[in-house]
């Protein structure tokens, strides 16, 4: 995927710049130097940019959302009591108000994805030429995804579905949360259906069907748990899923688990990820250095900054030769030019050791992962597993198919409630890291045991304990701010 910075965009629910006009006047005319959406597109190379930018515009969510929200909110990440205040430790403590910065920075990305997806679908009505469908489907399925966290996150979120003027974006009310997942839906069902399923190599990277088939079924999935606890998505679901699953020679498993995250292996097992290039063109991801805390000479020249350590439950849960555990943590090291040395164990799982063409901590070049085809296998397996008594022989196939490309042996629960629990630990161990713990942890109403016993663990005294309270996060003070009259603060804050 090649990925373009077109022009900045407003980023709060993605407003317009309103412009005073001088009818019939030559003052009307845009300097070529300040080009505005209104004069960018005339062609289908230039929508194409449009579409590009919005992939542009998701390049430091897997920092903001998946990393520091999902994350470092779960019991993956321990953060580190300090004398410097840190976001990360408010949002990882549950001590985050409305203040705290990290939401407001997740808030206006999110919803920059937003308005880049809602230009793009606003300027190419009109245009005739072959892909205007697949450039919509890309559009508003980026759009899906930006929703699809918000509504995780905040809940009930303005539901912004044009490009909005500052003053109609100053009155945009909070939409219910059953309303903006019909809306995820419809727009992953338009890409689902609008979507190629490959593409030419000079494209390989772009969303494909099977990219909004997966999405769906994880929205679906998330539909039938908490809050909403709509059950009847489970078959709707499984109706997705089984449609990747009959695609599965698209997305092999390699021969070494760390070989899904190389540089050399872009774009070759995920069914959806996120590009980057290093190399100091803009495009690089900062991941690997929010994700640890330092690295040694030989890993990198550029140290991390996250004062934090993995959680030492996580360390010790990892079976006896589980490929996943080399490939997604490091357990200290020696410095080698240096000679310092560090006990301290590192998430590394997208850090390419040794990078050459890194010039910056904000310029690594492996991809994130969106959804890869273990996740495609363990969704379907939890799902067989909700619609039987006991576990079914399929369900328990999907499950050791991940098991197996893992090198660990394979297990046989045989109760309903055992296979959940060996659902929840194979998906901590196969995607940590990845930002998916929280969300599977608040959709399986295991957040408030869990995090209640990780706090314990720690010896963290929480006033009030783990409540309903802590699954949503406050609104961001400065949104609050901007439009007091039709926002109501989650409860709790």
């Amino acid at each position: 995927m090649k990925i373009t910075k077109i022009f900045p965009y407003l980023l709060t629910l993605g407003l317009s710049a309103t412009m005073i006009s001088c009818s019939e006047s030559i003052l009307d005319i845009t300097p070529l130097t300040n080009n505005t959406a209104n004069d960018f597109y005339k062609t289908e190379d230039q929508v194409n940019q449009g579409v590009l930018a919005i992939y542009n515009s998701w390049l430091p969510v897997p920092v903001s959302s998946n990393w520091y929200l999902s994350e470092v909110r779960s019991d993956n990440t321990h953060e580190i009591e300090g004398g410097a205040q840190r976001d990360y430790k408010e949002v990882g403590n549950f001590t985050a108000s409305s203040q705290t910065a990290a939401f407001q920075t997740a808030w206006s990305q999110l919803y920059n994805v937003v308005y880049r997806s809602n230009v793009v679908l606003s300027k190419v009505e009109g245009f005739e030429f072959a892909r205007v469908n697949q450039f919509k489907a890309e559009a508003r399925l980026f759009r899906a995804m930006a929703y699809f966290d918000l509504v995780r996150y905040w809940g009930d979120v303005p539901l912004v579905d044009k490009v909005l003027s500052i003053s109609e974006g100053k009155n945009a009310v909070r939409t219910p949360a059953t309303d903006i997942y019909k809306f995820i839906v419809d727009d992953l069902t338009f890409a689902a259906e609008n979507l190629p399923e490959s593409y030419v190599a000079a494209q390989k990277g772009r969303a494909t069907k099977y990219a909004a088939k997966a999405l769906l079924g994880r929205v679906y999935l998330t539909m039938a748990g908490y809050p909403l606890k709509q059950t009847d998505k489970l078959a709707l679901a499984k109706s997705q899923l089984e449609d990747v699953m009959k695609s599965s020679s698209l997305f092999p498993a390699p021969t070494l688990y760390r070989d899904l995250f190389t540089i050399a292996n872009k774009n070759k097992y995920h069914v959806f990820e996120i590009q980057y290039l290093s190399g100091g063109k803009g495009l690089g991801s900062s991941l690997p250095s929010e994700m640890a805390f330092q690295f040694p000479s030989q890993w990198s020249p550029f140290t991390g900054g996250f004062e934090g350590e993995v959680e030492p439950a996580l360390l010790a849960s990892y079976a006896s030769g589980d490929a996943r555990k080399q490939a997604t943590l490091d357990s200290g090291y020696v410095d080698t030019k240096t000679g310092a040395t560090s006990g301290r164990v590192q998430f590394t799982k997208f850090l390419e050791k040794g990078d050459p063409t890194v010039t910056s901590r904000n310029d690594y070049a492996r991809n994130f992962p969106i959804v890869r085809y273990a996740d495609i296998l363990l969704m379907y397996a939890e799902i067989l597993n909700e619609e039987a008594a006991t576990p079914p022989a399929l369900a328990l196939q999907a499950l050791n198919k991940v098991r197996s490309d893992a090198k660990v042996a394979p297990v046989t629960p045989a109760t309903k409630a055992a296979m959940r629990l060996a659902l929840e630990n194979e998906r901590r161990w196969e995607f940590a890291g990845e930002g998916l713990r929280w969300f599977d942890l608040v959709r399986t109403e295991r957040a408030i045991p869990v995090m209640t016993e990780f706090f314990r663990s720690h010896d963290i005294p929480l006033a009030n304990g783990v409540t309903n309270r802590d699954l949503l996060f406050p609104i961001p003070l400065n949104e609050m701010l901007i439009n007091p009259g039709f926002w109501k603060q989650n409860d709790g804050y």
